[in-house]
């Protein structure tokens, strides 16, 4: 009893030294706030700013996330030039992921981190701009289509999920590895389940991660082994398919991210750089990983995200499909045709906002003390951004929640996306790595979806304007839409 009045105590100290917030009880935290699982938790985050302010601490177990809002508090958070934000968490998640390597998503700030980031960006850029991509998701798309079209002909309604799944993975891995998969491929259906696991079961991880009591209760105990196990397997899998690619790797070819990263490897090797024994196997497949999870998990929600506002939207969306028409014709979308699809470009930049799959984020850690606005800040504690908070912002955005994609034309029609508090992939050095493959992806695939699709358009069965809009309040930390259905509809 006495000790646990001193872990009592103790606790509580450490509450009363963070930002004011909701207060905690011991052992949950603030947890039991989420336990209405039919209010989205961003909802619930944003309602808390309203009471406490930018800046507030949130706890689950006992672990304290200061989250904080706010353009200019979080610029000046996560720009520091003193890196002192540019940790990350060591969970249960992270550990079987890197099996003590290094990545760029997970691993905290430091030389082995700069490394991997530097080639994995300089290889992220030429994908983006490789005409290669866009022939690739033209091929791709085109098929994929071909088969919808096939199984839910013209008036059916369907869920895309898989379609969408399909698109995504294919594109994903064969920029990653070289690698395509037939839509009832076995091997696409296990990464499609592995992630559809995940992210339906991701609360039972962060709770069980942050209350370790939980895992004694066999309903968590058996989630939380095997979304680990799941995890592990995926590692496996991601270190495979870079093992393979380095038996039949030939010097000075490059055809997709796992060429980029082993000429990378080779080039240090060859000139005796430092960072030559930072680019490991291990951690090199590991940035393969970060790539094929974030980008394929993120962009199949993205791409939910924009078909269902397309046909939520009809006008809109054939405002696009006449621009491509004008613009690309019959040939296949090039990187020059970005710059000239404005309303397309507009459209993706507008979803990207109003939907943004992730307004928070991986979450920072302080790698040592630091001062946040007036707040002390202890080195090792959790500090999350809230992106929905500058996307919602009605100084940045006259009435936000309305979907409109004219907020990035000028007023010729031309698009725009410099705009101050437009940060889909995040603000300062850890803002994701992806960024350009992307903004490339979502284009090439949204452009290819309605020219395969062109004497039709995209409908919902309930009619124009009657989609559910409001995230899915079963998955956490990430905007994703409810299952919906869809039809093609001739135009």
């Amino acid at each position: 009893m006495c000790r646990y009045r001193f872990n009592n105590i103790r606790f509580y100290v450490k509450v009363f030294s963070l930002p004011r917030g909701p207060f905690p009880l011991p052992v949950v935290g603030n947890a039991l706030l989420f336990r209405n699982t039919k209010v989205n938790q961003f909802v619930t985050i944003n309602e808390l700013h309203q009471i406490y302010g930018p800046v507030f601490t949130l706890w689950i177990g006992g672990t304290p996330m200061v989250m904080i809002a706010g353009l200019n508090l979080i610029k000046t958070a996560f720009n520091s030039k003193h890196n002192e934000l540019m940790g990350r968490p060591k969970t249960a998640f992270s550990e079987a992921l890197l099996q003590s390597g290094s990545d760029v998503a997970f691993t905290d700030h430091g030389p082995v981190w700069a490394s991997l980031r530097r080639v994995a960006h300089s290889a992220v850029r030429k994908l983006a701009i490789s005409e290669k991509l866009s022939d690739l998701v033209d091929d791709v798309v085109d098929e994929t289509v071909q088969t919808m079209k096939k199984t839910h002909p013209i008036g059916t309604p369907f869920n895309p999920k898989s379609f969408i799944y399909a698109n995504v993975f294919n594109i994903i891995a064969s920029s990653a590895f070289g690698k395509r998969y037939q839509f009832e491929d076995k091997e696409l259906k296990y990464l499609e389940d592995s992630f559809e696991y995940f992210r339906a079961n991701s609360n039972a991880l962060l709770i069980c991660d942050r209350i370790p009591v939980l895992k004694l209760l066999p309903k968590y105990a058996k989630v939380f082994t095997k979304i680990i196990k799941t995890m592990s397997g995926l590692s496996v899998f991601a270190r495979q398919q870079y093992m393979d690619h380095l038996k039949t790797h030939s010097s000075g070819v490059v055809n997709d991210f796992c060429d980029a990263l082993i000429e990378a490897k080779e080039e240090a090797i060859q000139e005796a750089k430092e960072s030559a024994s930072d680019l490991t196997d291990k951690n090199l497949s590991l940035v393969i990983m970060d790539l094929f999870f974030a980008g394929s998990d993120t962009s199949q929600y993205m791409m939910r995200w924009i078909l269902l506002l397309m046909a939520n939207n009809t006008e809109m969306q054939i405002q696009m499909r006449d621009e491509i028409e004008s613009v690309i014709g019959d040939r296949v979308a090039t990187n020059e045709h970005r710059n000239e699809c404005h309303f397309v470009n507009a459209f993706i930049a507008e979803t990207l906002r109003y939907r943004g799959v992730a307004p928070i984020g991986i979450p920072h850690v302080a790698m040592c003390d630091m001062q946040l606005d007036k707040y002390h800040i202890k080195e090792g504690t959790f500090v999350m951004g809230n992106l929905l908070s500058i996307n919602r912002d009605p100084n940045l955005w006259p009435n936000p929640e309305v979907f409109d994609p004219k907020r990035f034309l000028t007023s010729d029609g031309k698009f725009v996306s410099n705009i101050p508090g437009f940060t889909p992939f995040g603000i300062g050095r850890r803002i994701c790595v992806g960024e350009k493959l992307a903004l490339a992806d979502l284009f090439f695939i949204t452009v290819r979806l309605l020219k395969s699709t062109n004497e039709c358009v995209f409908a919902l069965p309930t009619g124009d304007g009657s989609a559910d809009l409001d995230p899915n309040p079963d998955i956490l930390l990430l905007n994703t839409p409810k299952p919906y259905e869809i039809m093609l509809k001739t135009r």
